[in-house]
């Protein structure tokens, strides 16, 4: 994931025992507010000094909260009722909505002037408070802002320079909500819930910037944590110093983060948070392994080559329900993209991973959760001209298959290929016998190995019987092991850990099989990849605590040869391997040890394509900070 480094900002100049930091522009001037023995007082942080922003109106406390390109200031001063304030240059103005009875509070500013805030009405003893724009044009004007689904409040925090504006609403019945108010099209409110907000509390949308990057904080059972809001995901955002919570409040478009949090003692302090990606794969780097740790839904990234780990990030955590599915190219030029299944709903999500960061995530299409992720690859040919990777699905009920592609961010079509029988298991991908798409090795109960390529002309899968294994082997998985683009399979006996490595000879239509060495069975096969170097898969073992062995066919020795390659211990598993760059258009090199589980009974499914839906569920990311 990227590095995510905390700065705290306290204004210790003025004695200050608490500093809440709350809006930054392009230039990095932050605005917000400090608390001393006099009270409470608004600053302005530029350049390594703090000035303090004190409306002379405000007898009993200044309070800045937003500054533009520009840096004119807003916030509100109390004088003990609230009045909004505009600060331009020095030059005080003070804001006050007409329907403002007890108080008119500002918040956000952008580079035309535009100002949010929210104004508390007469509706009530207490009054009900209203989001407001005002807009300074034609002598200033205050338009109301209501989300619809508000019925106690709505309170605008944040606006960008193309107006859209953030902020959150009360629900008697369902609690605080943070909101995106749209002004195009006239006008649309979108509902923000941070997935994992829980318990009293919610959701606060507090600012936006130009690129619709948003910020605020959500309560998870008493807790507070800051979040970003950007292309769909939420990423949490925690201060280490924050032991009794983090809130985010402001973001430019450098993607600077304020705001403020709460330290073991209950006092409160400004922070600036500085996002900056992982580091690329080091020279060396011939592939790249992903982990995942299943406890708490935590994604690593390793860069391998030579037969070591040679770098080692954090991706970023996603939350329940959604779980690992394939690994595989699902954007031109990666080959470590990640799919993710919502096990709740069957939506897929791609999260796109180049440089040893997740750049993107596209919700990419919905699947009934009857049917089960089987493999990746060019099965069809598609992906010779797209460079993208296909999914392939089976149905745990019939055990029939689909073909789906994956293209620009979404699923565009499926097909059935293959009504294959419940007694036939997949084994393996690869291309086996010279073919130019990607081939599927099953096995079916009496040990008898059947080798399916796709057939275009019929648009199915056709299969043949190419050789019986006996049931005294295990399959343990298929790569190009030689390094002459034909994949191998190795299989190891039950008994004593003997590894036989098997080609399928497509002349005579046969496998023949050679041993080459024994491996403990306290070992087992975690993936397949060019480890080592460029262009020859090795086999990834790893024992049940931790340890990572490299295996090597050596055809001189006819034989595997082993290296010890480091440890990651549990909880942590290997979710696959894949080549860095890509090996080839539209197929990655990811061999992922998957249980190929048996699917049940069922005749030939001759259903339609499984549908698919969108998914408007959403995940977040957590980050691991440090401190400056």
């Amino acid at each position: 994931m990227p590095i995510y480094t905390y700065t705290t900002l306290d204004d210790s100049s003025q004695g200050a025992t608490t500093t809440d930091a709350w809006g930054i522009n392009n230039s990095g001037q932050i605005v917000g507010y400090y608390q001393n023995a006099s009270g409470n007082h608004g600053f302005i942080y530029s350049g390594g000094n703090y000035t303090t922003v004190d409306d002379s109106l405000g007898t009993t406390g200044t309070w800045a909260l937003g500054i533009n390109a520009t840096g004119q200031i807003v916030g509100y001063y109390q004088t003990p009722n609230f009045f909004g304030f505009l600060d331009n240059g020095g030059t005080f103005t003070t804001l006050n909505d007409p329907s403002g009875i007890h108080g008119t509070d500002a918040y956000g500013i952008n580079a035309s002037g535009q100002i949010v805030g929210f104004y508390e009405d007469d509706g009530t003893a207490f009054g009900v408070d209203h989001g407001f724009l005002y807009n300074p044009s034609g002598g200033g004007t205050y338009t109301t802002l209501d989300d619809p689904s508000a019925n106690a409040g709505t309170f605008a925090q944040g606006i960008n320079d193309s107006g859209q504006i953030v902020g959150y609403y009360t629900n008697t019945a369902s609690g605080n909500h943070g909101f995106l108010y749209n002004p195009a099209g006239g006008g649309t409110y979108t509902t923000l819930d941070d997935p994992f907000a829980a318990g009293p509390g919610g959701t606060f949308a507090q600012g936006i910037n130009n690129a619709g990057q948003i910020v605020g904080y959500y309560y998870n059972n008493g807790k507070i944590h800051g979040f970003l809001y950007n292309g769909g995901s939420y990423t949490t955002l925690d201060d280490p110093f924050g032991t009794k919570g983090t809130l985010a409040e402001g973001i430019n478009d450098s993607g600077q983060i304020v705001g403020r949090y709460i330290d073991s003692s209950g006092n409160h302090h400004g922070f600036l948070l500085n996002i900056t990606p992982n580091p690329p794969a080091p020279a060396g780097t011939t592939a790249v392994m992903i982990m995942s740790n299943p406890s708490n839904g935590t994604y690593e990234i390793y860069d391998i080559g030579g037969n070591a780990i040679l770098a080692a990030y954090q991706l970023g955590q996603v939350a329940t329900p959604w779980t690992f599915a394939a690994l595989g190219t699902f954007q031109a030029g990666d080959s470590s993209d990640m799919l993710l299944r919502n096990s709740s709903t069957g939506a897929f999500e791609a999260y796109y991973v180049s440089g040893n960061n997740i750049t993107n995530t596209a919700l990419v299409g919905t699947v009934g959760l009857d049917w089960n992720f089987s493999g990746t690859g060019n099965f069809d040919g598609t992906s010779n001209t797209i460079n993208l990777s296909e999914l392939l699905l089976r149905n745990a009920g019939s055990s029939s298959f689909e073909l789906y592609h994956v293209v620009g961010g979404g699923i565009l079509s499926g097909q059935a290929v293959a009504p294959i029988g419940n007694n036939v298991q997949v084994k393996g991908f690869g291309d086996f016998s010279n073919s130019p798409t990607t081939q599927m090795m099953m096995q079916d109960t009496s040990g008898t190995l059947w080798l399916y390529t796709y057939n275009s002309s019929i648009g199915f899968f056709s299969g043949q019987n190419v050789g019986v294994v006996g049931s005294n082997v295990n399959f343990i998985g298929c790569a190009n092991l030689v390094g002459d683009g034909e994949t191998r399979m190795v299989m190891q006996e039950k008994a004593n850990g003997n590894l036989w490595l098997y080609t399928y000879n497509p002349a005579i239509n046969a496998l023949s099989g050679i041993p080459v060495g024994a491996v403990g069975l306290d070992w087992h096969a975690v993936g397949f990849g060019p480890l080592g170097s460029s262009g020859v898969d090795e086999m990834l073992m790893q024992n049940a605590a931790g340890n990572f062995e490299v295996y090597q066919y050596n055809a001189s020795l006819n034989a595997f040869v082993g290296n010890s390659m480091g440890a990651v211990g549990a909880p942590w598993v290997v979710d696959g391997i894949a080549a860095d760059p890509p090996s080839s258009a539209g197929t990655s090199t990811a061999q992922l040890v998957q249980a190929m589980a048996g699917f049940g009974g069922g005749a030939a499914d001759t259903s339609a394509t499984a549908p698919l839906n969108a998914d408007t569920s959403q995940q977040t990311l957590l980050t691991t900070p440090q401190h400056a």
